[in-house]
């Protein structure tokens, strides 16, 4: 069905992932990204495929969005404060193959990509976190450290050529740790029904990720196209003019004298992470949300800045990443998270058993993962 397939032999294991189809159809891979694009739960949810509907999870959901859409019911929530706010990478997209897909295309960038040389010193610090992805020891300094190697590293690329150069990556890698899925497939299906059904339902959804706004932006673009770029919050580097050089926005003007300015990725601002969503929440959102979705303790300041909503019901739903044998989740990580969820009033869900696919009917969870970065990646 995708020509990626048939160069996978040949492409490295590094990449970006993505994946559903129509909520009519059963898919038989990794859904395409315009199968994806396909997916519209109903405002009633009659038509969600993906899920175990018998499971707790999926019934709190209904009951949820049921009661405060009813205009009489006592949880009536008007349409302009019914604000989603969700994580992205394990809540609705991949990252345990082994890790975060933005560290995938860092890691392309700095070993891989004959058009960038890295500094020795970046060369030493990309080891060390290449080092730390492979054993699952990413430390707090280092998460947000390759958040800044990565903006450097990208530093002075016109805001376009780096969209094409996420596209071309993401459409091509072959998914580590799984088979038939790239990384632009790599999508929780059951999850992005749950982002339709509550568009549906007049919720404002946006995305609140650690992973890099731009990336996350045009990475969303094809598949989840309801996901407008302004619902889009993520760790950020600084856009800037090519030709501005040192001189401040009072002595510069775009485009003056026929000049054909671009705007180009400029240093890094900050990490999207923590209690640090909730900062951006309330500075670019204005509204405190009603619903939160996140997988992790890292998204639990987001979580629970939802459920404490002084004017609305609330809820709050925690992907718990249990499943060893479709994915490359453990129960004891599962089950880590679920107790801080069960904690703090989030609604647990299990990918093993709530779900009836994660990325399709046909994509499989391989033996090993390369992780090798000494195969090179070129389309």
């Amino acid at each position: 069905m995708k020509t990626s397939k048939k160069l996978a032999s040949a492409l490295i294991a590094l990449g970006l992932a993505f994946g559903a189809v129509g909520a009519d159809m059963a898919t038989t891979e990794a859904a395409s990204v315009s199968e994806i694009a396909q997916i519209n739960v109903k405002k009633d949810g009659s038509n969600f495929q993906y899920w175990n509907q018998d499971s707790a999870s999926f019934k709190a959901l209904k009951a949820y969005v049921e009661d405060v859409t009813n205009p009489s019911s006592p949880n009536f929530i008007p349409v302009k404060d019914r604000v989603c706010v969700s994580d992205m990478d394990g809540t609705f997209y991949g990252e345990l193959a082994p890790t975060y897909s933005e560290w995938y295309l860092y890691f392309h960038r700095m070993f891989n990509d004959p058009t960038y040389n890295p500094s020795p010193t970046e060369k030493a610090y990309a080891l060390e976190c290449l080092k730390a992805a492979k054993a699952g020891k990413i430390s707090a300094d280092m998460d947000e450290g390759e958040d800044r190697a990565q903006s450097y590293a990208f530093q002075g690329m016109s805001m376009e050529d780096f969209d094409k150069y996420v596209d071309n990556y993401f459409s091509n890698a072959p998914l580590d740790g799984l088979t038939n899925c790239t990384f632009a497939e790599a999508y929780y299906l059951p999850m992005v029904e749950v982002i339709t059904y509550l568009q549906n339902n007049g919720f404002n959804f946006y995305v609140v990720t650690g992973t890099d706004r731009q990336l996350v932006r045009q990475a969303l673009k094809a598949p989840i196209p309801s996901i407008n770029a302004d619902h889009v919050i993520g760790t950020d580097s600084l856009p800037v003019m090519e030709r501005q050089g040192w001189a401040g926005s009072q002595y510069f003007l775009f485009n003056e004298d026929g000049a054909k300015d671009k705007v180009m990725r400029g240093p890094f601002q900050f990490t999207d992470n923590k209690a640090g969503k909730v900062q951006n929440i309330a500075k670019e959102i204005g509204i405190q949300p009603v619903i939160a979705l996140g997988n992790s303790t890292s998204d639990g300041s987001m979580l629970n800045y939802a459920l404490a909503n002084p004017k609305y019901k609330s809820f709050a739903m925690g992907v718990c990443c249990d499943d060893s044998v479709r994915d490359w989740g453990s129960q004891a990580k599962g089950d880590k998270f679920k107790a801080f969820c069960e904690k703090y009033g989030i609604t647990p869900i299990s990918m093993a058993k709530d779900w009836k696919t994660i990325y399709g009917y046909n994509v499989t969870k391989t033996p090993t993962r390369d992780f090798d970065t000494a195969k090179d990646f070129k389309k």
